[in-house]
């Protein structure tokens, strides 16, 4: 299927980067072999989906290496051939320019502050497109000044190169919104922004993807329906966290909870069960004072080409299905499913699956019962071993979604390789009022200790030295402080 995709890209950055995105193109093609090199979250699996098929389809052998994070053991050990990085590489440039790696990064991340030269560090941009130096070439939003955090993730600008070698990789528009979704690139605004959203306008106009208006919860597709309105969100007077709550809604409603022997979910529902429902959780938010409903109301994407009833039908589940697989050493299941399977890699998923949302409900009824732990300006939770460190980041997404009002960064924090700890961070938007990008911090704070940080401007990463918790914590407290009472000043 050919497709005139330029015509979605109607802003001048866009078209800027898909130029970028040519250049890389040129360079993919020319190579006889390529080594992708992928994150394991649902954004770096959509990412090497997209990678690994167009590169198939053009007839070029590859293969794909999965990593947690980047260090020069890494790089060092990977296959030889030419590198493809994809949602990842761009914080780490000067560790691929010193492994002498040739390479494309198709990331979306900040590059590393520590690594631009002098003359760029008060322009990023310009530092940017000047940074293909010693053989490493990128394309990342960031070079058109761009926000990578909610207007084009990594399987986002994956895809661009792949249009760029063929209009007819249209169809990898798929895996591309759900990477996006799974780095949660709608919590700005409750919908799905910038390139983004001509992703969404071009898979619309071609029957691979549907914008639904409607309650935005997890599991519409396969939890049952009381469970669905149980879990959804902790906001609903009446209804949160009680399953004879919401098992009698339903049935005030006259919304029946079975069809035969069983469980209907959410997406079983007619068009007029589905109004009853919104109108009642609607009411139920007004008198109770709520005024930001972006979290429970807002726009969904699904792809109707999927089974109903399959978690591969809807961008979130779809999401949390690749987590499931990538979290767990299982990469290559969950790429396969990204790509299209529906067979053995796909059932293999799904069991996956259902352990990864036991792990996370457990991990995050652990953090609750014991309590997060306070220092001035933020929380925090270390569960040693007790907690895998590949979810730590998403039950943080979790817990800050049940208190979207806060403006404490939520850190969380796991044992990771022998004598180290994987940390996570998060916070909602209205942190953004202190003028703090995450990333930035992270970076300095993990380098303050020994260790290595980065990510985006909401949502950071960290591995740091297990002996040096306090004071990693300690110095992002600190700056954090420090930011607070600057814009008090000037207010």
């Amino acid at each position: 299927m050919k497709i005139a995709f330029e015509k979605y890209l109607d802003s001048d950055k866009y078209r800027q980067l898909f130029s970028i995105a040519r250049e890389a193109s040129d360079l993919i093609s020319d190579q006889k072999r390529v080594v992708i090199v992928s994150h394991i979250d649902a954004d770096g699996l959509s990412s090497s989906a997209i990678a690994k098929k167009t590169l198939d389809r053009a007839g070029i052998e590859s293969e794909v290496v999965f990593i947690k994070n980047l260090d020069p053991e890494v790089l060092k050990n990977l296959p030889p051939g030419f590198k493809w990085f994809v949602d990842l590489g761009s914080g780490s440039m000067k560790m691929i320019r010193n492994a002498g790696i040739e390479c494309l990064i198709t990331d979306h991340h900040l590059p590393d502050q520590f690594d631009i030269d002098p003359e760029f560090r008060r322009d990023l941009m310009k530092f940017l497109q000047h940074s293909d130096f010693d053989g490493i070439h990128q394309v990342n939003p960031h070079m058109v000044g761009l926000n990578g955090s909610y207007e084009i993730s990594g399987s986002g600008t994956t895809f661009l190169v792949s249009m760029a070698m063929s209009s007819e990789n249209v169809d990898l528009v798929v895996p591309a919104i759900v990477g996006a979704i799974g780095d949660v690139q709608d919590a700005n605004s409750g919908i799905l922004e910038g390139i983004n959203r001509s992703f969404i306008r071009m898979g619309t106009d071609l029957g691979l993807v549907s914008v639904e208006n409607d309650i935005r919860f997890f599991g519409r597709a396969t939890r049952p329906l009381s469970k669905f309105l149980e879990l959804g969100s902790d906001r609903i007077p009446g209804i949160s966290n009680s399953r004879g709550a919401a098992s009698r809604l339903l049935k005030y409603l006259e919304i029946p909870l079975k069809d035969g022997e069983r469980f209907r979910v959410y997406n079983d529902l007619s068009d007029e069960e589905k109004r009853r429902i919104r109108t009642e959780i609607l009411k139920r938010m007004i008198i109770a004072g709520f005024e930001d409903l972006s979290s429970i109301f807002g726009e969904t994407y699904v792809f109707p080409k999927e089974d109903l009833r399959s978690p591969t039908y809807d961008a979130k589940e779809f999401a949390t299905l690749l987590n499931s697989c990538g979290r767990y050493d299982e990469g290559l299941t969950g790429l396969n499913v990204a790509a299209g399977d529906r067979g053995e890699y796909y059932s293999k998923a799904v069991a996956l699956m259902a352990s990864h949302r036991r792990n996370l409900v457990n991990g995050y009824n652990r953090i609750m019962a014991e309590g997060l732990k306070s220092l001035r300006n933020i929380d925090y939770f270390y569960a040693g071993k007790d907690i895998n460190e590949n979810i730590v980041g998403i039950i943080a997404n979790m817990i800050l979604a049940k208190d979207p009002d806060t403006d404490r960064p939520l850190i969380t924090m796991a044992d990771s390789d022998p004598g180290t700890v994987k940390v996570s961070v998060r916070a909602n938007k209205i942190f953004l009022r202190t003028g703090i990008d995450l990333a930035d911090l992270f970076r300095r704070a993990a380098m303050n200790v020994g260790g290595v940080g980065g990510g985006h401007d909401l949502a950071a990463g960290a591995n740091i030295p297990a002996n040096r918790m306090e004071d990693f914590l300690g110095f992002i407290d600190t700056e954090i402080g420090r930011a607070i009472s600057s814009t008090a000043r000037t207010r």
